[in-house]
């Protein structure tokens, strides 16, 4: 008795309705009924690429002859086995190693039959290169796509499609939670005690979001839809949710199971692609507070918010960070930081530096304040350097000009130069020295047009950043608290020195090319 097995397979890109998995069949077990076949059982893939061999279809397969129940294998055609030809190569050798052999029906192919070993590997190249080529043609219309206009496979919480006008529409009650995330990332809790608090209030993850809006979805009430810290994450670092769609920004291999990421420069981005759930600024705080978080990684005891300075306040004396602890005095809470090492090892280790977190953000605004007095004063200096340029922008326009025409001159004096050094190889040398004398010439006279344009252009995007920064600071200051995150964006370190007297010097490094100062804070005594 002939035992046989029927395999078929289809996949996306392949003509649906002559490959249709019942013709596949059908074909088979015509065949199979055609030359005394018994078939022991049979198995499909669908929508799957015969370019890797970890098919449900496969498996199966392989299951039957490792048991030994089969001792043939049919198939339409060579391709449907699969089409990557070094693991369709191994997968014949482990079939001939179970002494169980492949018959290509419509090809007429045995792989017991030695003479149709060219054949086979013919087709395996075959096959192979029109499935690369598929994959490349695909790739290509799809980056056309992502360049052109800008393409959405997936949308995230928040967004939908919609069905009558295509067009994405924000979810409102998604997008409440979306604000609320950004919030409390902002405020200064950590993406996994945000995580635990939207679980707690029983608030479904991302995927209940993107599954309701399918037409036949019913709710799993076994599924809790829990949210974890790398949904949060995903969320915090989308530029959809300003409106900005990018494309690109991975490239995988399906076959090798790769995924490189693209630099930024080469990826596809597409402002204004739908409306923001987020403002910029707001997304612009969130970005600046994961790059920092990531640096400085800051610790909060579990579901309470990181401390306004944890993480950026330093002891000038052994380096280490100042820890956050909240005290009470008197029915009244506040916060203090101490060095670490004392705390840990002791004061003959290092002394407390003890500040309290009020008196932080007093001198913290005074040096905003003063901060902004700065930037005004340099932004003034500046509109005077662009006064001054633009009165004489007009005698500096004729001096480019001037030197433009020196350049040509002294370029066709190099030409003759070069033909007459053809015509008198003697005197090369001769030739060649007053032929890098113009060229030095023409160097400096470039860089020195050029100094004047690149003076013209720095002089007022100065001026311009210098007043930005300013009116930023001055909304700081004018909301009468500076926030965690304001705070973190203008200041990079805080150190702390303590003097003999227990007087400490506090030296704030701020963002920016802004000079420290130092403040002198002498401790109170407990009331």
């Amino acid at each position: 008795m002939k035992r046989a097995w029927l395999y078929f397979r289809l996949s996306r890109d392949e003509d649906q309705e002559m490959n249709s998995l019942q013709n596949q069949r059908q074909i088979l077990v015509d065949y199979a009924e055609k030359n005394d076949y018994t078939i022991i059982g049979e198995s499909f893939d669908d929508n799957v690429t015969g370019m890797t061999f970890e098919r449900d279809g496969i498996i199966k397969m392989e299951e039957a002859v490792d048991r030994g129940d089969i001792d043939t294998i049919l198939v339409k055609d060579m391709s449907r086995l699969g089409r990557h030809r070094t693991q369709t190569a191994l997968f014949l050798d482990y079939l001939s190693e179970n002494k169980v052999n492949m018959i290509s029906v419509t090809e007429g192919i045995d792989s017991s039959n030695e003479n149709d070993d060219l054949i086979i590997g013919f087709k395996q190249i075959v096959n192979d290169l029109y499935c690369k080529d598929i994959s490349r043609k695909v790739t290509a219309g799809v980056r056309q796509k992502q360049k052109d206009k800008g393409l959405v496979e997936t949308l995230p919480m928040g967004y939908y499609k919609d069905k009558n006008t295509n067009k994405i529409c924000i979810d409102e009650e998604a997008a409440e939670i979306i604000r609320e995330i950004f919030d409390l990332f902002i405020e200064g809790f950590g993406m996994t005690t945000i995580a635990k608090k939207l679980n707690e209030r029983g608030i479904k993850s991302p995927e209940f979001y993107m599954r309701r809006r399918i037409a036949v979805w019913k709710p799993d009430i076994s599924k809790r839809y829990l949210w974890v810290q790398t949904a949060i994450q995903r969320i915090l670092r989308n530029e959809l949710y300003i409106g900005v769609m990018v494309n690109h920004k991975t490239v995988s291999n399906k076959i090798r199971k790769t995924k490189t990421a693209v630099p930024v420069e080469q990826q596809f981005r597409h402002p204004n692609f739908c409306d923001p759930i987020i403002e910029e600024n707001v997304w612009n705080q969130a970005q600046f507070l994961l790059a920092q978080r990531a640096e400085i990684k800051p610790r909060a005891s579990g579901g309470k918010k990181i401390h306004r300075y944890c993480g950026i306040i330093k002891c000038a004396e052994c380096g280490a960070s100042l820890i956050a602890r909240t005290r009470r005095f008197e029915n009244r809470e506040y916060v203090e930081y101490t060095c670490n090492s004392s705390h840990r090892y002791g004061k003959a280790h290092c002394t407390p530096h003890t500040v309290r977190e009020s008196q932080l953000d007093e001198l913290i605004t005074d040096e905003i304040r003063s901060l902004r007095d700065y930037i005004v004063a340099e932004a003034d200096k500046y509109d005077k350097i662009v006064k001054e340029w633009n009165k004489k922008k007009p005698m500096y326009d004729q001096q480019i000009k001037q030197y433009e025409a020196t350049i040509a001159g002294l370029k066709r004096e190099i030409e003759g130069l070069i033909i007459d050094r053809m015509n008198d190889r003697e005197h090369s040398e001769l030739y060649n020295k007053m032929i890098a004398d113009r060229e030095k010439q023409i160097a400096d006279l470039q860089q020195k047009i050029d100094e004047c344009r690149e003076f013209d252009r720095v002089s007022k995007e100065k001026h311009k950043s210098l007043k930005k920064t300013s009116e930023v600071i001055d909304e700081i200051i004018d909301e009468g608290h500076i926030s965690d995150a304001h705070l973190r964006m203008l200041v990079r370190k805080v150190t702390i020195h303590q003097n003999e007297d227990k007087s400490l010097d506090i030296n704030f490094e701020m963002n920016g090319n802004w000079n420290g100062s130092v403040a002198v804070y002498v401790k109170p005594d407990e009331e």
